[in-house]
């Protein structure tokens, strides 16, 4: 993390062109990787097939998204953060599948009670759980203004509920560490 540029273009073949000069230049120390931000991993996997095309292969490069490495930039200085994300996706979904049981007999909740039926599934439960996971992590980054809404209490219904609950939860507790 000691050396960051940024290039911009309306022409994402330039910027490709550009990041292979960027990484055909060395490292200090060959062990490290190159850090290349992208917002998707479909932009990965074209920007990895791009530096093999020019270079005839891509490794040692890692592709995190922007939160994700700045999460990594502020533990590196700060220290005292934990290993992951508290509203990280992955952590949310243990979070709201825990959850979700304790509101199915409210009224807000028909909508989530119906879809998950009367049988007992945990993999429909969890892959649920994993879809409000990633809606909620969306709302972080895009409707900031929502998630303080329900913050606030202000509104009633079943996802503003569940996000009070989780959020408490992590309040309440450290968030278990992944790996």
């Amino acid at each position: 993390m000691s050396n960051l540029r940024l290039y911009t273009s309306n022409r994402l073949e330039n910027l490709a062109q550009i990041l292979a000069g960027e990484v055909r230049r060395p490292l200090r120390s060959a062990l490290d990787p190159e850090t290349i931000l992208v917002q998707s991993q479909g932009m990965a996997r074209w920007l990895k097939l791009q530096l093999a095309r020019q270079h005839g292969i891509c490794c040692n490069c890692r592709f995190p998204f922007p939160r994700a490495f700045s999460y990594e930039a502020f533990r590196a200085v700060l220290g005292d953060l934990p290993a992951a994300e508290v509203y990280d996706p992955e952590q949310m979904v243990w979070r709201i599948m825990a959850t979700i049981p304790a509101f199915l007999e409210q009224p807000e909740f028909d909508a989530v009670r119906n879809y998950l039926g009367t049988a007992q599934d945990e993999r429909k439960l969890f892959q649920l759980a994993g879809r409000i996971a990633n809606v909620f992590d969306q709302y972080l980054v895009f409707r900031p203004d929502l998630i303080r809404e329900w913050e606030s209490g202000a509104d009633p219904g079943w996802q503003a509920k569940l996000w009070r609950e989780v959020r408490a939860s992590f309040r309440d507790q450290q968030p278990p560490c992944r790996g």
